[in-house]
């Protein structure tokens, strides 16, 4: 199965991965800060000040850990973070020795990538000149720093010639630019792949419900206009049935239309859900209790239809086979865990039979990356229950 919370793609995704490069390169942070010959190239007043600044640095990416796991939906990371990163690495390079050679101004680049995961040409760029300056002005100085009793090598690494720091600086000027460059590919790249996706998405769902409602209705109004001189009560039960399939085919039409217009302007997969149940329900007298537990979080366009698709079949199978008064439909989250429930209070059956429709449940939750199962009894009702973890 597919789990929905580590998605390579999801936002929270990104975030522990790039979280997790962090964590790699913190251990070299504190053996650096151990190593005796750099303690004596930034001398002890440094070291002294450097000691909580890089234990809070450690704090913060712990408490930033927590939060990319818990990912709230109110923090836009790629455009918060970037900023104090740039921002820490800054403070440590210039309470240091202020080197523009040290390594610690490789530490940059991570607040750079971060803002290119953006796909934010704009704030990638801003994000580039942020590093520039903060190496500009942790760096200032260096020279009037260097202890005149430290060897050669020390003093030649520090006091570095003008054309090595300008390259070093002109480098980062380079590399931010390229990034941002990236960005606008990776941006319009994902807009084209997301349009492929909906239309392909579209076309599968017009196929498998729209489709066979109009195919449907098209034979019965074939089959009504043959039997309508002979048998006027069968040609009345072909036109009721007519008449079903085309309420089915605009009830999933509709569906369709609220599903793919703007997020801004739709409540979500849960209302669109509700309300096909409900229009579904009361053309067949039936009393729908819809009940939603936890907070509706974003799912996946496969996991969203056959969500739909498995509460489609399953109230048509209330409706046809189980002679009941009410269905109960229960969509429940919990973390990035969705559970779709549909119970009924019919006759329900002592042995669950195989149809093509209860296969077709199993399928349809499987090839999204969730399992589901189908429970009855005799006089009991029968339950469906379709989970994607």
């Amino acid at each position: 199965m597919r789990p929905l919370g580590i998605r390579l793609s999801s936002r929270r995704a990104q975030h522990l991965v790039f979280l997790a490069h962090v964590w790699a390169c913190a251990p070299f942070l504190v053996f650096w800060m151990l190593d005796m010959h750099i303690r004596a190239v930034i001398g002890p007043e440094a070291v002294a000040i450097l000691r909580p600044v890089i234990g809070l640095t450690l704090v913060y990416l712990a408490v930033r850990t927590v939060i990319a796991w818990r990912d709230p939906d109110w923090l836009p990371w790629q455009y918060v973070f970037p900023p104090v990163d740039v921002a820490l690495v800054s403070a440590i390079l210039f309470l240091s020795h202020r080197g523009p050679m040290s390594n610690i101004t490789l530490l940059f680049f991570l607040p750079m990538i971060q803002a290119s995961g953006s796909l934010n040409v704009r704030w990638a760029a801003a994000v580039g000149f942020m590093v520039v300056i903060g190496t500009a002005v942790s760096t200032f100085g260096a020279n009037e720093i260097v202890p005149a009793d430290l060897p050669r090598s020390t003093r030649e690494l520090l006091q570095q010639d003008p054309l090595n720091v300008t390259f070093r600086i002109y480098f980062l000027i380079v590399l931010s630019s390229l990034m941002a460059y990236q960005s606008l590919i990776a941006a319009g790249l994902k807009e084209k792949l997301g349009v492929a996706a909906d239309r392909n998405r579209i076309a599968m769902d017009m196929h498998d419900g729209v489709q066979g409602h109009l195919i449907a209705l098209s034979s019965q109004l074939e089959l009504m206009a043959r039997v309508a001189p002979k048998d006027g009560v069968r040609a009345a039960e072909l036109a009721e049935e007519g008449r079903e399939s085309a309420r089915q085919a605009a009830d999933e039409l509709r569906f369709l239309v609220q599903r793919l217009r703007a997020p801004a302007l739709e409540d979500g997969f849960v209302p669109a859900l509700r309300q096909y149940a409900h229009n579904l329900c009361e053309r067949h007298g039936l009393r729908l209790d819809f009940q939603v537990v936890g907070k509706e979080v974003p799912l996946e366009p496969e996991v969203e239809n056959a969500l739909f698709r498995i509460a489609q079949e399953s109230i048509t199978n209330v409706v046809k086979h189980a002679g009941a008064a009410q269905v109960t439909v229960s969509v429940a989250f919990q973390g990035m865990s969705a559970e779709l429930v549909v119970q009924d209070d019919g006759q329900g059956f002592g042995v669950v039979r195989e149809g093509v429709g209860l296969i077709g449940i199993r399928e349809r939750a499987a090839r999204a990356g969730g399992a589901a199962e189908v429970t009855s009894s005799p006089g009991g009702g029968t339950r469906v229950k379709a989970s994607f973890t």
